[in-house]
C-alpha cells in the first residue's frame, strides 16, 4: 500500500503482505491461542505454527518460559552462527550452553514481546528482528562475578535467519549495561573480566574508515521512495552526515528513545543528547547499515534496523574513563515506531555496553 491509505499520512510506501500474528498491546493467552491458516506461507517448519512471527513467539516462549532447552536442537540448524559483540559462535551446543548459563544465572527470567518485525518467505528464508524484555532474580553467577541476589530487567534483540523451520543465521544483542548496573557491578570492572577471557573468533575485523580522504560524506544516491530506502537515509544522515538537525523532522516532538545502559531521551533535543554523547565516544564512526525488516503492529507500523557503528574510541563521553586510540565496534538493533502522520514516536535502541567496552579493554592489552 502506499502511505496515504488506512488513514496514515506515511513518507514513505508500504508493500502489501499477508497477516501474521501481532504483538505488540497483545495479551500472551491470546498470541498462544493463534492456529495455523490453510493459506500459511511457512513451508518446511512444523504445521502447529500459523506464520513466521507465530513461530518465533511460541519457540521463545516454550524454550525460556516452559524450560523446553532441549527445542534448540530442533529449531536451529546444526551449524548455526551466532554474532555477539564479544565473539562468534558456531554450532547449535554453543547455543544450547549459553542458554543454559543465562537460565541458570536467574531462573525465574520472565520473557516479554514488545515487537517481531519480519521480511522474506518460505522459499528463499524469513528475516526476523525479535525486541523484548525480561526481569529475573540473580542467583546464579554470571560472566560479570558471582550472584548479587538482585533483580534486574534486561532488554534484548535478536535477529535471525530462518529456513525449512531452523534458525541458521542469529545477530544478538542484550542490554548488558543496563543488567550490571542493576546487579550492582561497576560497568568497566565487568567489561575488563570480559576482556580476560579470549573469545574462539573475534568480532572486531580492523580499524575503521570513515571518510576517502578529505572528501565529506554525501547523501545517499538512492531513491526515498520505501520504507527501508527512507531509514537507510535517516540513518545516513544523522550517523553519517552528522545533520542532527534531521532529528527533529523525523521525529514526533514528544518522541521517546529508549537505548543502552537504561538510557531514554525525550523530544529531539533529549534524543539529539544521546547520539552526541555515543559519537563522542568515537568520533570517526561510520555507521553502517546490515537489514531492514518492518511490521504493522496495533500501534503502528515499526522499522527494525540491524546496524553497526565502528570508531576509534575516545574516553569520557558514552562509556567514560576508557582507554583511546583503539579501534571499537558496536553492533546493534533499533526499532522505530512510526505514528500516523509518519514522524517516530517511540524508539528501542539494544547494544551490549559491556561487550563494547571489552572488546577496547582487550586491545589496549595487546597493544
Amino acid at each position: 500500500m502506499d502511505g496515504q491509505q488506512a488513514g496514515h499520512d506515511f513518507p514513505f510506501s508500504i508493500d502489501q503482505r499477508a497477516a501474521v500474528t501481532q504483538v505488540r498491546h497483545v495479551t500472551e493467552s491470546a498470541m498462544l491461542a493463534v492456529v495455523a491458516r490453510p493459506d500459511r506461507d511457512l513451508a518446511g517448519f512444523p504445521d502447529e505454527y500459523a506464520d513466521i512471527v507465530d513461530y518465533i513467539v511460541k519457540i521463545t516462549r516454550r524454550i525460556w518460559i516452559d524450560g523446553a532447552v532441549g527445542l534448540i536442537y530442533e529449531t536451529y540448524d546444526p551449524n548455526c552462527v551466532v554474532y555477539t559483540a564479544t565473539d562468534v559462535g558456531r554450532g547449535v551446543d554453543r547455543v544450547v550452553e549459553g542458554t543454559t548459563v543465562s537460565m541458570a544465572a536467574s531462573p525465574d527470567l520472565d520473557n516479554h514481546f514488545l515487537n517481531v518485525a519480519w521480511s522474506g518467505n518460505a522459499r528463499d528464508g524469513f528475516y526476523t528482528s525479535h525486541l523484548g524484555f525480561g526481569t529475573g532474580l540473580n542467583v546464579g553467577a554470571t560472566g560479570y562475578g558471582p550472584a548479587t541476589g538482585r533483580s534486574a530487567t534486561i532488554r534484548f534483540c535478536a535477529d535471525c535467519i530462518s529456513l525449512n523451520g531452523r534458525i541458521h543465521t542469529e545477530w544478538l544483542a542484550r542490554d548488558n549495561g543496563a543488567l550490571v548496573r542493576q546487579l550492582g557491578i561497576d560497568l568497566h570492572d565487568a567489561a575488563r573480566r570480559v576482556a580476560d577471557v579470549a573469545p574462539a573468533e573475534l568480532y572486531v575485523r580492523g580499524w575503521p574508515m570513515r571518510l576517502d580522504g578529505q572528501t565529506p560524506p554525501l547523501p545517499l544516491e538512492e531513491p526515498r521512495e520505501t520504507l527501508e530506502q527512507h531509514v537507510r537515509h535517516l540513518f545516513h544522515d544523522v550517523w553519517n552526515r552528522r545533520m542532527f538537525d534531521q532529528i527533529v523532522v523525523h521525529y514526533d516532538p514528544a518522541a521517546r528513545l529508549h537505548t543502552a545502559g537504561g538510557r531514554v531521551g525525550e523530544g529531539g533535543a533529549g534524543i539529539r543528547a544521546l547520539h552526541l554523547s555515543l559519537l563522542a565516544a568515537m568520533p570517526d564512526a561510520r555507521m553502517t547499515i546490515g537489514h531492514v525488516c518492518w511490521s504493522e503492529e496495533t500501534d503502528g507500523v515499526i522499522a527494525a534496523v540491524r546496524w553497526e557503528l565502528a570508531g576509534t574510541s575516545r574516553g569520557g563521553a558514552w562509556f567514560g574513563d576508557m582507554p583511546s586510540g583503539f579501534p571499537i565496534a558496536i553492533p546493534g538493533m533499533t526499532h522505530c515506531r512510526f505514528g500516523a502522520h509518519g514522524r517516530i514516536v517511540e524508539e528501542w535502541t539494544v547494544f551490549d555496553e559491556v561487550g563494547v567496552l571489552a572488546q577496547v579493554y582487550r586491545a589496549s592489552t595487546n597493544g
